[in-house]
């Protein structure tokens, strides 16, 4: 079975809770319309939403005890990864084989069920390409993915996913802290939780970390999600909430050099993504970021 595991904010810390548990609702659709293999999604979080999904024998809700973080960018990165790890250890417990680590907010291709299944046994796979959608748009922009860099979708062998308890040791340790995270890692920490190693050192490193335990990643060979920009995504609030802010001659600049990414938003894409007709995306929930913010 393939466990696809996200984290879902907070009710007290999103700015529209009804629209995060929409956005939910479609990252769901998007997992569960896998066109092959035996598929279940894992959804660690503080608050269960009043939703469909809440009844779906494909979809468990894992409440964490942890408290509620502050709305920082390091105590909300380290709640996901906490609620990453709760939703790891239940697909583990319960025979998963597979597990997808994926944001709440974004979608995954269809093709990813069928894949890992005519690859059973592989250590895992990154995203090397990526797609940026807003809901409502009719364009895509098309990243591929530079360095040893790596997308937010990630899919590993439930069995090479290690799990680690403060104090945090080892080599995962180290890389993150060179990379200047000391406060992140401390509020990692204090909350005194095992906590998936892979999820805790993040994309910018996985496809190290993992290679450095004598089990590489591959590239997934397509683009395996698309990273829904809204107003209220971490990445995309700036400041103390996200990345900063750059300049309006900064922002222009970086359009102009992705103009050539710039993909029309097909109707194969959006069955591949399970991405709604805009007919049926509820009018607030349309536009409010662009495909260039990130």
């Amino acid at each position: 079975m393939i466990a696809f595991c996200t984290s879902l904010r907070a009710r007290a810390l999103s700015n529209d809770w009804a629209y995060h548990a929409w956005l939910l609702e479609v990252t769901a659709a998007s997992m569960l319309a896998q066109t092959r293999g035996d598929i279940c999604v894992v959804v660690g979080c503080h608050d269960i939403p009043d939703s469909p999904l809440a009844s779906n024998p494909r979809v468990r809700f894992v409440p964490v005890s942890v408290a509620e973080p502050q709305k920082t960018n390091d105590a909300m990165i380290g709640d996901k990864v906490l609620k990453l790890s709760a939703g790891a250890r239940w697909a583990i417990a319960n025979g998963c084989n597979y597990i997808v680590f994926n944001d709440a907010d974004d979608l995954v291709s269809n093709r990813i069920g069928a894949f890992v299944d005519a690859n059973r046994g592989g250590n895992g796979w990154y995203n090397a390409s990526q797609r940026f959608y807003t809901y409502g748009g009719q364009l895509m922009r098309l990243q591929h993915i530079a360095g040893d860099a790596a997308g937010p979708c990630v899919i590993v062998r439930s069995d090479l996913l290690a799990f680690a308890r403060p104090p945090f040791r080892g080599a995962w340790v180290d890389r993150t802290v060179a990379d200047g995270e000391q406060d992140y890692l401390a509020l990692l920490a204090r909350q005194n939780v095992e906590v998936s190693e892979l999820a805790a050192v993040g994309l910018g490193h996985y496809r190290a970390y993992m290679a450095e335990r004598g089990t590489p990643l591959s590239p997934l060979p397509f683009a395996g999600n698309v990273v829904i920009n809204h107003q209220d995504s971490m990445s995309t609030a700036g400041g103390v909430h996200g990345y900063q802010p750059i300049s309006s001659l900064g922002a222009l600049k970086r359009s102009v050099r992705w103009l050539p990414t710039l993909r029309w938003a097909s109707s194969a894409t959006r069955r591949e993504f399970s991405i709604p007709p805009n007919s049926e995306i509820p009018a607030a929930y349309r536009g409010g970021a662009s495909v260039f913010w990130r």
